[in-house]
This record gives structure tokens, sequence and C-alpha cells, in this order.
């Protein structure tokens, strides 16, 4: 694929300046220029396109110059421009919300799925959430998942997914057959990695890892085991790692042997246990953190997020770090990494799936990004916004008849 330099160069400067925007609500043209050293015809022509699009919207006039002359207007995100749905889909339930550009939540949900297969699933979230999407009156932008398993979130396709029992599902395809939107998925785990940069973007978190941890609940049509399943997601560079088969996160704890058909070898009644009974939750517990250990004096991370029901309870988490697993603390302090718990939302991988594409609409695109096939540019995103709510996104049919 032959690169359009001109075009590159536009979408760089349009996501540069719509980034400023982003972490800064309230910035001016002027203070935009001056961070991104650029001309200020420069950032003027670019704010007119992003203002003309509606991407975003000038505000009240900000304080005056130290020399006197005109108060600079002041620019910001327009919460009206669309939103994004997001999906995480576990196998037993699912939590859906709806993000506007400013990334805040506009409706959430949750429940359990219907025993259909993965296609079927995707049908039933997107019946459940269009009438949704299409009564806040936006357009919709993107739909993005988070699905535990192996993703290529480049090419939009999972590679291996046990839990759904998929191998090479094209996500991409998918949607592009069958509605007007863009698409994309992404690693459940790795949906947190990407909440955290969105969340924290005004900061340097530097490299960090995130933990996510749910209760399965319960048994399923496609074999889920009950108990407590896991995912690690790496910021390495201020970027998600994927790992050079798409498998970073997928982790097997100390216990796992070959045949273990999942991330341990601990006892499939203990796994079930895990959930209710104390002592097989310390068991598990201490499996997965002392499995941690070494990764963490590898990895040399500055911080650590721990997101999910799990690990909710913080003085319990206390209270078997010192009784069962003491090492896993003593490596934190000596490497100097932060614990951030973040446990009390349940629809991080959610939130996460839908901040990935806020994240990567105002990152600058690397030339690599761009031959990839499932890319996406600012036209695509202004063409999304701009097109007809009659029409519905489903494509021949109409949703809001």
């Amino acid at each position: 694929m032959r690169i359009n330099n001109n075009n590159f160069q536009k979408n760089a400067n349009i996501s540069l300046v719509s980034r400023m925007v982003w972490r800064n609500p309230g910035i001016s043209r002027v203070e935009i220029a001056r961070e991104l050293s650029l001309y200020r015809s420069t950032v003027t022509s670019i704010v007119s396109s992003l203002l003309e699009k509606r991407v975003v919207i000038e505000g009240e006039e900000g304080s005056g110059m130290s020399k006197g002359g005109r108060k600079p207007i002041t620019l910001r995100l327009n919460d009206q421009f669309g939103c994004i749905l997001g999906f995480d889909i576990q196998p037993s339930h699912y939590r859906t919300v709806v993000l506007n550009l400013c990334g805040d939540v506009l409706w959430h949900e949750s429940g359990s799925l219907p025993q259909v297969d993965f296609d079927g699933i995707l049908d039933f979230l997107m019946g459940r959430s269009m009438p949704q999407v299409l009564s806040l009156g936006l357009p919709l932008l993107a739909v993005c998942a988070g699905v535990p398993g192996i993703v290529d979130a480049d090419r939009e396709k999972i590679i291996y997914a046990e839990p759904f029992k998929l191998h090479d599902y094209d996500f991409h395809a998918y949607f592009k057959k069958r509605y007007h939107v863009l698409a994309f998925i992404e690693n459940d785990a790795n949906c947190t990695t990407w909440l955290e940069l969105a969340l924290n973007r005004n900061l340097d978190l530097g490299d960090f890892i995130s933990i996510i941890a749910d209760y399965h609940e319960g048994s399923y049509q496609f074999g889920d085991k009950s108990g407590i399943g896991v995912g690690i997601g790496l910021c390495v560079g201020k970027k998600v790692y994927a790992g050079s088969h798409h498998a970073s996160g997928e982790i097997c704890t100390f216990s796992w042997r070959e045949g273990c058909p999942g991330q341990s070898g601990l006892p499939r009644g203990l796994l079930i246990d895990s959930a209710t009974e104390n002592e097989a939750w310390n068991t598990w517990m201490n499996d997965f953190f002392s499995s941690m250990v070494p990764v963490l004096s590898v990895i040399d991370p500055q911080v650590l997020f721990i997101h999910g029901k799990p690990f909710e309870d913080e003085s319990r988490m206390d209270d078997f770090f010192s009784s069962h697993c003491p090492q896993f603390p003593a490596v934190l302090k000596k490497i100097g990494c932060r614990m951030v718990f973040n446990t009390g939302d349940d629809t991080v991988v959610a939130k996460g799936a839908a901040m990935m594409f806020l994240e990567r609409l105002f990152s600058v695109p690397e030339l690599s990004e761009m031959e990839v096939e499932s890319h996406f540019s600012w036209n695509d995103v202004f063409a999304q916004a701009a097109y007809p709510m009659k029409k519905g996104y489903k494509k021949g049919e109409d949703f809001d008849e």
C-alpha cells in the first residue's frame, strides 16, 4: 500500500491539535501553537477545520494577555459530535457503555448473554444497544469490544478465544458486512491498559501493568469454568504492548503444566470454590501473585493497576499479602512500583474498549500503522459523524422507524 504523505501529515496535524484540546479543555489557539511549536497560522487553519466539522467548539474568552490585548478564545471538544459504543464480552455475561467524544458515560448496561454463537452474541448486543444510541441523537462513531483471548487489534481479528471456541474470527468483516460503522476489537486486559492511558493522559505514568480479574458466573454453553479469570495488560514506552504473537499478558502461573486447559494447574474444584470459599480464594491468589513477582522484577513498571471484583476488598488483600504472599509487596517496594486499586467499576473493560478508540483517534499515527488494512483516518471519522441518522446503522434496516 502506497502512503500519501500529504494525507498522513494532515491526519497527524489534526491529531496533534485535537489531542491538545482533549488533554487541556479551555486551551487557546495561541497556547496550542506554543506547546506544539507550530506556526499560529497553521494552528488557526487546523482549528478552523475542526470547528467546521464540529469536533471542537469555542468557549468563553480566556484570561487577558499580560501586556493587554484581546483575550484568547478557548476551545473544547464538542460532546455532541458523536458517541462510541463499548462492549465487554465474557462467556457468561456482558457489559456495555456509550461514551461521548469527551469520554463521559452516557449509558451503560450489563446482563447475561443468550445461548447463541458469537455472531448471534454480537447481533444481540447491537440489538440491545442501538435503540439507546439512536435515542441519544448522536452519530455513532465506532463500536469497540474487549474479549478474553488472543487478539490482533491491528487487523481486528480474534486469533484465539478459548471460552468462545473462536479461531481467526474476523471482527472487522462482521461489522463491515452488517453495519455502517467503524469497529475495533481488543483483548479485555489490554482494554484496561487503554483506559488507564486515557484517564491519565496528562500524567507521565512510565511503563505500567494493568491487571483485570472477574468471577466467571457459573458454567456456560461454551464450557467456561466457574471461578476467577485474570488477564494482564502491559504499557511499554507509552504504547500497549501486544507481544510478538499478540499474546502478551496471557499468563500461565507457577502451577500450570503442559496439558492444563486454563491459566493454572490448580484443581477444577478449587477453581470453582475460589469464587466463594476463603481458603480456595487464598490458594488462587497465592498462585497468581507469587507468579507475578518475577514478572514485576523483570519488567520494572512504575505503576501496577488492579481492577476487578476479586480484588475489591483492599483490607482483605492486605491481609492476604501479609499472611500468604509477603514477597509481592516486597518486590513492589524493591523496584519502586506503586499499586493502585481501581476495583469499584465493573465497566472498566467496556470503557477501555471505547477509550481505545479515543486514544487512537487523538494520537499521531505512525507510517507503519497507515499500512494496516483496518487503519482509520480523520476523514473516516468525519464521514461517520455525518452519516444520516434516518438511514439507520444496520444495512438494509431503518432503526428509527
